[in-house]
């Protein structure tokens, strides 16, 4: 079911402040990203961003950055995975770019640590400062950053769009920009342009009968925890094995998630409980006696509806404490206390059309694209789903990943706007696959090395040359 935004014509008063080239609207996992690669092209960008700091989900809602490599599917296959990571890494990671350079920043700098001196599937962070390391890198591009500022309207004139009307203290302003980018995850400067989307599940999707139209992912939370003894909770899980679960992707034995906790790299664990939650998840950050436990969910909450996400927090905060009476039974967690809880995590919500829609089968089957901008190698994770998908380790062909196509960025019937981050064109099942934070990141730099290329060229969106743009992001070493 597709929906239209209604066309409202509002009068306001408002300053006006200088153009800039480029506009980024949200300044987390994609923004950022999208802000530096249009900066670095030569772009005078504005970032804007809602809340204190920039990174959204990687700093203030406890994400780890993933996905970093292709994905495995058989148990005998990650071994080899390993084995590679530490000896030949390039064969099995699959980014590069600005993505590669944050990422290094934060292993070299011990901000955040991964496996094997590399990055793996994930890598988890210390995010106080990687808000601060985010904000140097801003100032060393030149991106010009505005704060606490809300985008609530935009305005256009035919197939383009002139500006956007911010709300923030200084009162309503409006920029003007030759070419803006969308990267509120909700796609809110697209649906305020008239643009069209779907919401959720719908009856493009192969699995549609099966499933309940419009319904999305659950909300959660990641939650971080202090004064956790993970000596002790690796010793419990020795002397009881069968209360520890390998972690659906990474896989590690306890045994190899001790070692690689001991060697300060990532581990993932699961510890089967009594109570509630019957099994929670846990990861190390580099923060000794600090870890991120994921994640309570919530259905049918819809992320674009206040009145829902109001909801969601107040049943979040009542379902944390009952959690936490219950962890706290566990040996090495007897002390602990909640550090932090973030806003809530909204997975899904408007889906923005494109020139192209990405689909299920597109991403199974590995199409071929010749606008492709990045690669993703999330497995296929909403429900319903086809029963031949079910077993992710025999599902997949080995060292499965698959295209991005540029045209999922460029937004239907508008000239010079792009989406970047989980709002890109495309449908509930393909979304799945493109929500992780690294595959927001690496459709950011697309988006922001297009726009400045448009400014530089003189030239709306759809004049661009896929060909002249992957040649540019494969020289600033981009995968594509």
């Amino acid at each position: 079911m597709t929906k239209q935004a209604k066309e409202y014509v509002s009068e306001v008063r408002a300053e006006i402040l200088d153009e800039v080239d480029v506009v980024v609207a949200g300044g987390g996992t994609a923004g950022v990203v999208a802000a530096l690669a249009a900066a670095r092209n030569g772009a005078d960008v504005m970032l804007i961003e809602r809340g204190a700091c920039l990174g959204g989900m990687l700093t203030t809602g406890n994400a780890g950055l993933t996905m970093y490599t292709k994905f495995s599917g058989p148990p005998e296959l990650r071994i080899k995975d390993q084995e590679d990571l530490k000896n030949n890494p390039e064969d099995i990671q699959i980014v590069g770019g600005i993505v590669k350079e944050i990422t290094e920043k934060l292993l070299k700098s011990g901000i955040g640590i991964g496996n094997e001196g590399t990055f793996g599937r994930y890598v988890f962070t210390s995010p106080e400062e990687f808000k601060c390391m985010l904000f140097q890198m801003m100032t060393e591009a030149g991106v010009k950053l505005r704060l606490h500022s809300m985008v609530t309207d935009v305005i256009r004139e035919d197939d383009c769009i002139k500006g956007i009307i911010l709300e923030s203290k200084s009162g309503r302003q409006m920029i003007p920009a030759k070419q803006f980018i969308d990267a509120t995850g909700d796609g809110d400067v697209a649906f305020r342009a008239g643009a069209e989307y779907t919401v959720g599940l719908t009856e493009q999707d192969v699995c549609a009968k099966h499933g309940k139209i419009g319904e999305m992912q659950n909300v959660g939370v990641m939650f971080r925890v202090g004064n956790v003894d993970l000596e002790q909770v690796f010793a419990y899980l020795e002397e009881n094995p069968d209360n520890y679960i390998a972690q659906h992707f990474a896989q590690f034995t306890l045994a190899e998630a001790k070692e690689r906790f001991q060697n300060n790299e990532m581990a993932t664990i699961n510890i089967l409980t009594d109570g509630t939650p019957g099994r929670f998840q846990v990861y190390n950050l580099p923060t000794p006696g600090v870890v991120t436990l994921c994640c309570p969910q919530i259905k049918g909450i819809d992320g674009c509806n206040v009145e829902h996400i109001t909801r969601s927090e107040i049943i979040m905060a009542d379902m944390l404490e009952r959690w936490m009476k219950n962890i706290k039974k566990n040996p090495g967690f007897e002390s602990s206390f909640l550090v932090q809880v973030p806003e809530m995590g909204i997975r899904e919500t408007r889906h923005i059309q494109g020139d192209y829609v990405l689909g299920l089968m597109d991403i199974y089957e590995q199409k071929d694209f010749e606008d492709c901008i990045g690669f993703g190698s999330h497995p296929i994770d909403t429900r319903p789903r086809p029963e031949w998908l079910n077993d992710p380790e025999t599902s997949y062909p080995p060292r499965w990943y698959f295209q991005i196509p540029f045209r999922t960025l460029i937004v239907k019937d508008i000239d010079n706007l792009l989406v970047a981050g989980r709002c890109l064109s495309a449908t509930h099942e393909a979304f799945g696959c493109i929500r992780p934070t690294v595959q927001c990141m690496i459709i950011g730099e697309a988006a922001g090395t297009a726009a400045a290329m448009c400014v530089n060229d003189n030239k709306s969106i759809r004049q661009l040359e896929y060909k002249s743009l992957r040649n540019t992001l494969i020289k600033q070493g981009v995968k594509c």
